[in-house]
C-alpha cells in the first residue's frame, strides 16, 4: 500500500486540501492548501479549480503524483457517495453538478482511484482520529457552516441506519424544523438573512458578525442569542434520544462559539451528563477524514477486486455464432443478414461522437459505471469531452420508494406480491428530472440510467438490455439490485420485486419508447457491446413475427434436478450438481438471438410482443396482447427427486391476490423417462380436506414424513403421456422424469404444500404455502374422475402417406389445445390465424420452410413459434431412418 493519500475538502466556497502520510497520520509539510471556487460556476470552473488545487498541494509539498494511491474528497450532501454522483439541488450551490458523474470527472484529471465521504462525515472520522471526539465511545458531531451537517458516531463508526436516536442517513439538516427545515436555521445564510432583515446593510458571513459582536453590537449578539436557542431547541430532542457523550461542534460558526455556548450549555446540559465540546482539528478534520477513508476504500476495493460479477455455473453467451449445430442448440438465432450488427466500445463511441447529446436509457442491472468508463475511454481517444448525467440523481429516496411499493410486495411473504400498477416516472422527482441541465462548454452531454428519457432532453435514444438470467445471475452474485435500491444478496425478496415491480414498469417503459430507440446495445458481455440500429431491429423482429423464431433457452439447478439435460444437451457446463429446469418458452424470462457477420445479440423476448403482437398472435392477439400466452419448459427429475406436492390458484384468486390476468393451467408430457417414474396427480377417493390440511401442517411443524399415498393418487408415466393439470389440481411429479410443460404463461405461482422435508440448494427450507394451496384445492378431482378428466387420451385425426395427426385433448379449463405429429415425409400446415408452438419429442432434426421462404432447421427436444402471420408453412423431416414425433399447442 502506498505512503501517500490526498485529501480534499469541498466547502461552500472553497476548496481545501493536504497529503496525509499513511504511516504517521500526519499531514505533509506544507502540503495544506486552499483556492477560492464559484458554487455557482460551471461544471469547468469546478473541475479547474481541482486541478489548480492538486497542482498547487504537490508542488508545494514536492511530491510526485506517481507517489499518491488515492483521493479522498469530503463533499457536501446530498451526494451519492459510492458512485460519485452530485444529488446537490435546490441550496444554490453547484446547481451545475447535479446528476453529473463527478468521480469519472476527477479520475480523469487524478489518474488514481477517487472516493467520496459526506463532509460532515469526513470532519467527524478526523476529529475522532484525532481530535474532540477521539477516545468517545458515543458522540454526535455538528459542522455548522454554510450547510448544517450531522455525524453520529459510536465507537468511531458513522451511524446511518434509522432508529435508536438516529435519523435517516444520519443526517439533520433536512429534518423539519419551525416554518422550513434545520438547514434554514443553522447555517450561514440564516444570519446572513437575519441581518439583512434589519436593513444595516450585508454581510457574506458569520466572521463578519463575529467581528460586530467582538465590538458589543447589540444586534449580532442577539443574532448569536437566537441561534443558540434555535440550535438549543432542535438538536436536544436528538441527544434525549442518542444519549452521546460529547457534542462536537465544527464549521464556520463554531469560531463563533463564544458568543453562543453559554446559551446552548445552558440548554441542554443542565445535569452535566453531556460534554459539549468545540473542534480541535478545525480544515485539518475533513481533510484527514477524506483521505483516511480514501486508503480504507482502496484496501476494501484490492480485496474485492476478485468478487464474481455473476454467480452461475453456466457459461455467458458467445459473441459469435458457431456452425449450425445437429443437435440441440443452446444459441438459436434469427439471421439479419451482413452488417447489422456493431461491436465494441469504440465502435459505439464513434457514433456518439457525432452528437451533441445523446440519452441512454437501458435496464435494470445493467453496469452503468462500466458503460460510462468504457466509452468515454474511447471518446477521449476521439479528442470529445463528455459530460455524464446520471438520472438516478433524480430518483425518489429508498424510504419513498419502499412507502410507495409496500401495497405490491406482498409484506413478509417471500415470493409473492401484486403486480403494480406503477409507471417508471413515479420513482423520480419531476423537478429533479428537468434540473439535470447539459454543460454548454461540453462537446457532448450524456445522461445515462434507467429512465433517462424521462429526462425529456431531445437528443437520440441508446437502450442498453440485459437478458433476465444475466440480470438474475448479478443480482446473486450482489452485483445487481432492484430498481432504485442498492444491491442487496436476498435472492428470494430481489426476484419477488423484479417480478412484482421493477420488469413490469421497465417492460412498460421499453415499449413506450421503443419505437424511437436509434440503438439497441446487448450489454450482457461488458467487455463486448454489441449492437443494432433501431430501424434495423425492428425490421428484424418484423421479419421474425411473419416466419419463425425460436427464443434462447436457459438453464437453472434446483432442489430435486436431474441429469438428462446434462447428459443429452450439449454445450451446457456439466460439472454442475443437477439441472432442475430449461426455461425454453417463457416471455418474461427467454431472449431472442438475432445473427449478423457471426455477431449474436440477444433482445427480451417482449420486444417482439410490444413491436408485432398482432403479427404473432392472430386470432387471439386483443386477448393476450403483449402476454404470450403459452410456455414450454422442462423439468429434469431424472436421477433426482421428486417435485413439491403442490397447485395454482385459481383464476379470480390469482387476479385478485397477485394482479395476473391470467392463471397457470398446466400439463405434464413426458418426454422420456426411466425406471418405473410415477406422476402424482388428483386426490384419493374421499379425502377430508381438514384431515389433508392438518396432516400438512403437522408434518410441517414437526418435521415428519406426510404419507402421501394416503391422499394423492400416483399413475404410472410413460413417454409420450400427457397429464392434464388445472388450476386446483393437486399435482408432482415423481423422480426419474424428463417432463415437458405445456402450460399457460404463468410460472411462479406454485403454492407448495409438501417438499419431502428437504432443503434448497441455499440451503434453506423451500417456502410452503400451505394455507393458499388449500384456498385453491379441488377435492372433486379424486378418484375415477382423475382418470377420466386429468389423463388425456389421444386420438387420430388424419392419417396419410407422408403423416397422421393425433388429438390430445386438454382440460375443458385449458385455453389451449395439443396436437401430436407422426411426420415420415413433409407436412403443409395453415396458420388459420393462429400461433403455434411446437417441440421435437421425438427424432432428430426438423426443417421449416414458411411461405415467405424463410428456413430454419430444428432439432429434437427444441421449442419453436411459427407466428400466426406466417400464413402456411412446411415441416420436413430430416431424420433418414425414422419418422420424427412433434407436438404442437395453440390457443383454442
Amino acid at each position: 500500500m502506498a505512503l501517500y493519500y490526498l485529501g480534499i475538502d469541498v466547502g461552500g466556497s472553497h476548496l481545501s486540501g493536504a497529503i496525509l502520510n499513511s504511516e504517521s497520520g500526519l499531514l505533509v509539510a506544507n502540503s495544506y492548501q486552499k483556492i477560492a471556487i464559484d458554487p455557482n460556476g460551471s461544471c469547468d470552473d469546478f473541475f479547474t479549480g481541482f486541478k489548480n488545487l492538486i497542482d498547487k498541494i504537490l508542488a508545494e509539498a514536492r511530491i510526485n503524483s506517481d507517489s499518491l494511491a488515492a483521493m479522498g474528497i469530503a463533499m457536501p450532501g446530498p451526494f451519492d457517495y459510492k458512485n460519485g454522483i452530485s444529488k446537490i439541488y435546490g441550496v444554490k450551490k453547484y446547481d451545475a453538478l447535479f446528476g453529473l458523474n463527478v468521480k469519472h470527472e476527477l479520475e480523469k484529471i487524478a489518474q488514481f482511484p477517487v472516493y467520496f465521504i459526506n463532509d460532515a462525515e469526513s470532519f467527524a472520522f478526523g476529529e475522532y482520529t484525532a481530535g474532540a471526539a477521539a477516545k468517545s465511545s458515543k458522540s454526535i458531531v455538528l459542522t455548522l457552516g454554510t450547510g448544517f451537517g450531522s455525524t453520529f458516531l459510536i465507537e468511531g463508526s458513522v451511524q446511518t441506519k434509522e432508529g435508536n436516536g438516529v435519523p435517516e442517513n444520519g443526517y439533520l439538516y433536512n429534518i423539519p424544523f419551525k416554518d422550513g427545515i434545520a438547514d434554514d436555521y443553522l447555517s450561514t445564510r440564516w444570519f446572513i438573512n437575519q441581518w439583512e432583515n434589519l436593513n444595516r446593510g450585508s454581510i457574506v458571513n458569520v466572521e463578519a458578525l463575529t467581528l460586530l459582536a467582538d465590538q458589543n453590537d447589540t444586534d449580532a449578539l442577539r443574532i448569536f442569542d437566537a441561534f443558540a436557542n434555535n440550535l438549543a431547541s432542535f438538536i436536544k430532542p436528538w441527544l434525549d434520544a442518542f444519549k452521546p457523550q460529547n457534542l462536537v461542534l465544527g464549521g464556520g460558526i463554531a469560531k463563533a462559539a463564544p458568543y453562543f455556548i453559554d446559551i446552548l450549555s445552558s440548554k441542554l446540559n443542565l445535569q452535566n451528563t453531556l460534554d459539549i465540546k468545540i473542534c480541535q482539528l478545525w480544515e485539518e478534520a475533513a481533510i484527514i477524514g477524506a483521505a483516511t477513508h480514501a486508503k480504507n476504500s482502496l484496501q476494501i476495493k484490492v480485496e474485492k477486486q476478485n468478487t464474481e460479477w455473476r454467480k452461475t455455473q453456466q457459461f455467458l453467451a458467445p459473441v459469435k455464432k458457431s456452425i449450425q449445430q445437429e443437435y440441440y442448440d443452446l444459441y438459436p438465432s434469427f439471421p439479419l443478414g451482413n452488417s447489422k450488427i456493431a461491436s465494441g466500445a469504440l465502435a459505439l463511441a464513434e457514433w456518439i461522437a457525432n452528437h451533441k447529446a445523446v440519452i441512454i436509457d437501458g435496464y435494470v442491472g445493467v453496469f452503468w459505471d462500466n458503460v460510462v468508463k468504457s466509452i468515454d475511454a474511447e471518446l477521449v481517444k476521439l479528442g470529445k469531452k463528455a459530460r455524464w448525467f446520471h438520472v438516478d440523481a433524480a430518483l425518489k429516496s429508498a424510504k419513498e420508494l419502499d412507502e410507495m411499493l409496500e401495497p405490491y410486495l406482498g409484506g413478509d411473504d417471500p415470493l409473492f406480491g401484486k403486480i403494480t400498477d406503477k409507471n417508471l416516472v413515479d420513482w423520480f422527482d419531476t423537478n429533479k428530472l428537468s434540473h439535470i441541465q447539459q454543460d454548454a462548454l461540453a462537446d457532448i452531454n450524456i445522461i445515462i440510467g434507467s429512465g433517462s428519457v424521462l429526462s425529456g432532453w431531445d437528443a437520440p435514444i441508446v437502450y442498453f438490455d440485459l437478458p433476465k438470467n444475466e440480470l438474475q445471475f448479478r443480482a446473486r452474485a450482489g452485483m445487481a439490485g432492484n430498481l432504485g435500491v442498492e444491491n442487496r444478496i436476498d435472492n428470494r425478496r430481489t426476484y419477488k420485486r423484479f417480478f412484482f415491480i421493477d420488469w413490469v414498469v421497465l417492460n412498460k417503459h421499453k415499449n413506450d419508447i421503443f419505437s424511437k430507440i436509434d440503438l439497441m446495445v446487448d450489454e450482457q458481455r461488458p467487455d463486448e457491446y454489441l449492437f443494432i440500429k433501431g430501424n434495423d431491429l425492428r425490421n428484424g423482429l418484423a421479419a421474425m413475427a411473419t416466419n419463425v423464431f425460436r427464443p434462447r433457452p436457459w438453464f437453472e439447478p434446483g432442489a430435486w434436478g436431474g441429469t438428462w439435460m446434462k447428459e443429452h444437451m450439449d454445450g451446457l457446463n456439466k460439472d454442475v450438481d443437477n439441472l432442475a429446469w430449461s426455461f425454453e418458452l417463457m416471455v418474461l424470462e427467454n431472449g431472442l438471438l438475432f445473427e449478423s457477420d457471426g455477431y449474436l445479440l440477444e433482445v427480451s423476448f417482449d420486444t417482439i410482443m410490444f413491436s408485432n403482437y398482432k403479427d404473432v398472435l392472430g386470432d387471439c392477439a386483443e386477448t393476450f396482447k403483449y402476454d404470450f400466452p403459452i410456455r414450454f419448459d422442462f423439468l429434469d427429475t431424472f436421477d433426482g427427486g421428486n417435485l413439491s406436492i403442490q397447485c395454482h390458484p385459481g383464476t379470480e384468486y390469482i387476479k385478485e391476490h397477485f394482479g395476473m390476468p391470467f392463471t397457470q393451467d398446466e400439463t405434464y408430457y413426458i418426454l422420456d423417462c426411466k425406471e418405473d417414474p410415477v406422476v402424482y396427480l388428483g386426490f384419493q377417493e374421499g379425502i377430508n380436506p381438514q384431515e389433508f390440511r392438518d396432516a400438512l401442517t403437522y408434518s410441517q411443524k414437526h418435521v415428519e414424513k406426510l404419507d402421501v399415498d394416503k391422499y394423492i393418487q400416483k399413475f404410472k408415466a410413460k413417454k409420450h403421456d400427457l397429464f392434464l393439470i388445472p388450476n386446483g389440481t393437486i399435482h408432482a411429479s415423481g423422480s426419474n422424469n424428463m417432463v415437458l410443460e405445456i402450460s399457460a404463461a404463468p410460472y411462479i405461482f406454485t403454492f407448495k404444500m409438501y417438499d419431502w422435508l428437504r432443503l434448497d440448494l441455499d440451503g434453506k427450507p423451500r417456502p410452503i404455502n400451505i394455507e393458499r394451496g388449500m384456498e385453491n384445492l379441488n377435492f372433486e378431482r379424486s378418484g375415477d374422475v382423475v382418470i377420466k378428466e386429468l389423463i388425456s387420451q389421444p386420438y387420430l385425426l388424419v392419417e396419410n402417406d407422408e403423416y397422421t395427426i393425433e388429438h390430445l385433448p386438454t382440460h375443458p379449463v385449458h385455453f389451449y389445445d395439443i396436437y401430436r405429429y407422426h411426420i415420415t415425409g413433409k407436412a403443409y400446415i395453415e396458420t388459420n390465424n393462429k400461433c403455434h408452438v411446437w417441440m421435437i419429442v421425438e427424432g432428430q432434426s426438423v426443417k421449416v420452410v414458411t411461405e415467405n421462404g424463410i428456413s430454419q432447421i430444428f432439432n429434437y427436444a427444441e421449442t419453436f413459434v411459427i407466428p400466426a402471420s406466417a400464413k402456411s408453412y412446411t415441416i420436413y423431416n430430416l431424420s433418414p431412418v425414422s419418422n420424427v414425433i412433434m407436438v404442437k399447442s395453440f390457443v383454442k
